[in-house]
């Protein structure tokens, strides 16, 4: 028993030290420099809670912050519709369901700055192919980026148009698991598709849902990639999501201490994000069982 002990402790230690070197170091120096005025790396006076203080009360951050509930609300929403759509659309292997995978997968499989690069040439009212799909109905002259309703609405299609896939792959793996004898059964008993649906494959995969919901969650409220490259945070920072104001704070504007107050702060909530959505899914379960 003791050689099996010393075996795993041998295997845990080194991701126990990586774990250590690139999270806990860079989150306590992050800590530090919260509580201090850091102008361009330059730590000076200790400051306390001053600097979360003024996070707090930051017209800036509480509107990026009501700006990033409704770009997550929607982008999980259609992100994780299309992702589930394509799941069940794509399980079998039939040939047309592997190509069908395969092209899915292609905007998942470039990066995030290609991708927004590319939508946002798409879009671009100046020679993009959105103005020209527009043109018949009489709307060449519409320009998407340009405003702030629509801004939003890119910034939604893009997270949807890359991530879809990921959900894809997360709730392929959970209907893979699910048994083919109950479906066998249900259709025995008379059972249509839409009745089996929400009577076997809902109940079966909670945890794949669960698990896929924290994800996109995560990803979506913390992304930065998207309104870096594609709208910049305008028009009139309308998309100026609190990824996007985070980083400006601290590398536009290198006011580090703040923004290591802002980033402490967004973890919290990040924690709080996911105990809630974990916290409705065993709600639920409690009430069905």
């Amino acid at each position: 028993m003791f050689r099996q002990d010393k075996v795993a402790w041998g295997l845990v230690l080194p991701f126990l030290a990586i774990e250590f070197i690139f999270v806990a170091v860079p989150l306590g120096i992050g800590g530090w420099m919260s509580l201090h005025r850091v102008d361009f790396l330059v730590v000076k006076n200790f400051v306390g809670m001053q600097n979360y203080w003024d996070v707090i009360n930051s017209p800036a951050v509480l509107n990026s912050l009501l700006l990033t509930a409704v770009f997550t609300f929607f982008a999980l929403f259609f992100t994780f519709l299309s992702g589930f759509s394509l799941a069940l659309f794509l399980e079998r292997d039939g040939r047309l369901q592997v190509f069908g995978r395969a092209v899915v997968l292609v905007p998942f499989t470039i990066s995030m700055l290609i991708g927004s690069m590319l939508l946002k040439w798409i879009f671009s009212r100046e020679g993009g192919l959105m103005p020209l799909a527009l043109q018949p109905l009489g709307m060449a002259d519409t320009s998407i980026l340009a405003d702030p309703s629509n801004a939003m609405g890119a910034l939604v299609f893009n997270a949807m148009w890359r991530d879809s896939a990921h959900a894809m792959i997360l709730l392929m793996a959970g209907l893979k698991s699910v048994p083919l004898q109950l479906y066998d059964a249900a259709r025995v008993d008379g059972a249509g598709p839409v009745r089996r649906f929400v009577r076997i494959t809902l109940p079966m995969m909670r945890l794949p849902i669960l698990i896929t919901c924290v994800r996109l969650i995560l990803h979506f409220a913390n992304i930065l990639t998207f309104p870096l490259i594609l709208t910049g945070g305008g028009p009139n920072d309308a998309t100026n999501i609190i990824g996007l104001q985070l980083y400006r704070t601290g590398f536009q504007d290198f006011r580090l201490g703040i923004g290591n107050a802002f980033a402490l702060i967004v973890f919290v909530v990040n924690i709080a994000l996911i105990m809630v959505v974990i916290r409705l899914f065993r709600a639920k379960e409690e009430s069905q069982a």
